[in-house]
C-alpha cells in the first residue's frame, strides 16, 4: 500500500469526525469516545504483521499538528487526548518483548 493510501490515512479520518462530533455534542464524554477510537487501532494492529509503530505515528503526527492549529477547545482537546494516547501505545509497541526465532 502507498503512503497516500495506507491504512492510517482512514484512522485519521475517523479521528477528526469523531472530534467534530466531540466539539458539537458537550454531552459527549471524551473517554468513552477515546476508548473507541483506540479500540478501531488495536483492531488494525491485531490485523496483519507490519511496523504497527509506523502505523499508528502516521496517524498520530498529523493530528498533533492538527491539534496545534485548532482554534475550538474541544475538538482540541480530543485531538490531543488521542495523539497522547497513540504515543502511549507506541510506547507500549516499542517496549514489548520481541519473539526471536
Amino acid at each position: 500500500m502507498t503512503a497516500e493510501f495506507g491504512p492510517y490515512i482512514q484512522m485519521r479520518k475517523l479521528a477528526q469526525q469523531m472530534a467534530i462530533q466531540f466539539q458539537k455534542d458537550p454531552d459527549i464524554d471524551l473517554a468513552p469516545l477515546l476508548a473507541h477510537f483506540m479500540d478501531e487501532v488495536e483492531v488494525n494492529v491485531a490485523s496483519d504483521r507490519f511496523d504497527h509503530s509506523g502505523f499508528m505515528e502516521k496517524i498520530r503526527a498529523p493530528l498533533t499538528l492538527d491539534a496545534e492549529v485548532t482554534l475550538d477547545q474541544r475538538r482540541k482537546e480530543f485531538l490531543k487526548a488521542v495523539a497522547d494516547a497513540l504515543q502511549e501505545r507506541i510506547q507500549r509497541e516499542l517496549n514489548a518483548p520481541t519473539l526471536s526465532a
